[in-house]
């Protein structure tokens, strides 16, 4: 019997036990005690009859003809309290019935991103194999917000892999069905000024129909620098979560100073990093479109925050648009070589945003795009899965993004295009990423050097750099995501 339903009819019997008491104890209210009984105990026949027919209603039936012929206007008659007493006594051993029932539990997943399913796919995985758990996978929609004049609502189901069982929205009532556990990766809420879910699957409705939300972030934390990055750790997904699941201590001790208790910090490691080391172990297949141009070169991944052009867009310096230099010298450099190959992945909302608030901004990427697409050792990748660019790749060309915490676990070298972190920022950070190699002066190297750097077989930081995520990260051998679902489980058996 699933652990919520026998929570509510443990409650309710106990409230009888307690009506029937006051009926033995006491010489007023009789008839209403009693027509409360009959009442709960019809309503618990209905939901048994319902959720679970295994469960025998005779003796439970039997109770309510008794309570209905109770004659109270003549008085607490000694037969009349053997009968209550009798009926208590049904009802604790209904009780014990019920206790008795082997626990099952409900696991529901919302994914709405699909490229961000795997920072819930290894807990699903977990959930997936437990005999005693239904894993629900059931993907949400969502609003493209970025243009109030011109919103849309996108669904992305079909884009999650094809061994993931999906249950469609439209076909499952959270609300109905109670379930014991979700897992969500959205922290958001009404937060989002670019995308958004359904209000009903706002966290804060989440919590009023499920024993436990729990929140998977669909990133890995980089950076602590309090007054920029304090929206990470406030989030509404993160403040009504039961439990948080978090990479590492320093993350948890980072939580813990914008006030969560510790009891709801789960600190087993990332799923994200589950999902790279796993896809790590696996034989890539190189798309077709990409195979001629990717053939027999060295190949470097390109990354692109979402906000890094739009703010760029806005600097007044002399300068002048940086994110257009930056990124036509990397152009340049690949364009003009022929031992190389290079994967862009864009940011999946970064021209949806880009085309409704910064067209100028736009017309630069899709002149981008055009050049690499003409190109004979260029190509985008709009896969839902990056770990086929991360495999592929060599290295990692990129803006501060979160990303690079996770490239960083498959070993490989990259270089940063922004400025280096201050020695009190890595203090404070829970990943050292000034273990990569950056563009910019008084050691930064050129995009051109990089490569060759890269192409040379050479990469001095190496060792540093993995001592370093090796303790970022906990349970680095794939197992956070079962041991975040096995602790919630738990959890979730502790509260019978």
């Amino acid at each position: 019997m699933y652990i919520n339903d026998k929570k509510k009819l443990l409650s309710l019997l106990n409230t009888i036990l307690e009506a029937l008491d006051c009926i033995l104890d006491n010489g007023d209210g009789w008839e209403e005690y009693v027509t409360l009984c009959v009442e709960a105990l019809e309503a618990i026949c209905g939901f048994i009859d319902k959720k679970d027919k295994s469960i025998s209603l005779d003796i439970l039936s039997k109770d309510i003809r008794l309570l209905r012929e109770i004659n109270l206007s003549e008085g607490m008659k000694k037969s009349v309290k053997n009968i209550i007493k009798q009926v208590i006594d049904d009802i604790l051993y209904q009780a014990r019935v019920i206790k008795a029932k082997k626990n099952r539990w409900r696991a529901v997943f919302l994914p709405y991103n699909a490229s961000m399913w795997t920072s819930l796919e290894s807990i699903w995985r977990a959930a997936y194999n437990d005999p005693d758990c239904d894993a629900i996978v059931m993907p949400i929609p969502y609003y493209d917000i970025g243009n109030p004049s011109n919103i849309s609502i996108k669904y992305e189901g079909d884009q999650l892999p094809d061994y993931v069982p999906i249950t469609h929205y439209e076909h499952y009532n959270i609300e109905e069905h109670n379930p014991e556990i979700i897992f969500s990766h959205n922290p958001y809420d009404d937060t989002n000024n670019l995308n958004r879910v359904p209000e009903k699957y706002f966290s804060s409705n989440l919590k009023k129909h499920t024993s436990c939300l729990v929140y998977s972030p669909y990133f890995t934390y980089g950076a602590n620098n309090p007054g920029r990055t304090d929206f990470q750790y406030a989030v509404p997904g993160a403040r009504n979560a039961d439990f948080i699941i978090v990479q590492s201590d320093k993350v948890k001790e980072i939580f813990q100073s914008y006030g969560y208790p510790e009891s709801k910090l789960l600190a087993v490691g990332s799923p994200k990093i589950d999902a790279i080391i796993y896809k790590m172990k696996e034989q890539v297949v190189t798309p077709k479109e990409w195979k001629d141009k990717l053939h027999g070169r060295k190949v470097f991944l390109l990354n692109t925050h979402l906000s890094y052009f739009a703010k760029s867009s806005t600097n007044t310096t002399k300068s002048g648009d940086y994110a257009v230099r930056f990124h036509d010298e990397i152009l340049n450099t690949f364009l003009n070589r022929t031992d190389c190959a290079l994967i862009w992945r864009p940011h999946p909302f970064l021209e949806q945003m880009l085309s409704d608030r910064f067209p100028k901004c736009y017309t630069y990427v899709k002149k981008m795009i055009r050049l690499m697409n003409d190109s004979d050792n260029c190509v985008i990748d709009r896969t839902r899965d990056y770990s086929v660019a991360f495999r592929l790749s060599d290295a990692l060309i990129t803006t501060y993004s979160s990303l690079i915490n996770e490239y960083m676990v498959t070993g490989k070298p990259v270089m940063i295009f922004q400025k280096k972190a201050s020695e009190d920022e890595v203090k404070r950070a829970p990943i050292n990423r000034n273990l990569n190699y950056f563009r910019f002066k008084p050691d930064g190297m050129t995009f051109d050097s990089f490569v060759d750097m890269v192409c040379r077989g050479e990469d001095p930081l190496y060792n540093q750099r993995m001592d370093m995520i090796n303790k970022a990260f906990l349970n680095m051998d794939g197992t956070a995501g079962e041991k975040a679902y096995c602790m919630v489980r738990d959890q979730i058996l502790r509260s019978i």
